[in-house]
């Protein structure tokens, strides 16, 4: 018995190859008018809340909705450290953290010698920033073991920590700038503690 087979004329087009084809012309015609569409809501209660670091809080920021409305609202306190949105739950704000970088510190600025260090750390400050020092030293396990704090206004500074009571091996030393409040400066540095 021959093989079946079914000819078509190259001409005429079947009802589902033409939905098929037409489906697909559709869909692709659609793409060039396509948008994208990021998802927002409507709040009726709701806000957020940026923290731009102080010296026992670092940078965050919260975002909260509840229900929806059209109605948008911003409250910031006197010093803009606090703003607060409610209505639509907005992506980036107006005083996103981005807009108040915190930027460590420069060879220049600091010297930490001599390092490994056997009891006496001197450490040198020379910064045009102005404001309120904190040092801080921690251990491997992030135990904090001294803390100082000193008003800073662009002379140099020579600090001395004493490491004799300390065991042998690496510590930590934090030294963070904060002005009007808020941290502008922030480094850790490894300082070696032999015999």
């Amino acid at each position: 018995m021959p093989p079946i087979s079914v000819h078509s004329d190259p001409g005429h087009v079947t009802w589902k190859q033409f939905l098929v084809l037409g489906s697909l012309l559709l869909l692709n015609g659609l793409n060039g008018f396509t948008q994208t569409v990021e998802p927002f809501i409507l709040n009726a209660s709701g806000g957020n809340y940026v923290n731009r670091g102080s010296y026992n809080l670092a940078n965050f920021s919260f975002v909260w909705s509840v229900g929806e409305a059209t109605l948008i609202e911003t409250y910031t306190t006197t010093d803009n450290s606090v703003i607060l949105t409610n209505g639509v739950l907005q992506p980036i704000t107006d005083k996103d953290l981005q807009t108040i970088p915190i930027q460590g510190w420069t060879r220049e600025e600091i010297k930490l010698y001599p390092v490994p260090v056997n009891t006496l750390l001197q450490f040198d400050l020379y910064s045009n920033d102005t404001g309120r020092v904190e040092i801080q030293l921690y251990d491997l396990l992030g135990r904090t073991l001294g803390l100082r704090e000193f008003q800073y206004n662009t002379l140099p500074v020579n600090q001395k920590i004493d490491f004799s009571k300390y065991a042998s091996g690496p510590y930590f030393l934090r030294v963070s700038l904060y002005s009007k409040g808020f941290l502008k400066k922030s480094g850790v540095f490894k300082i070696l503690k032999l015999r």
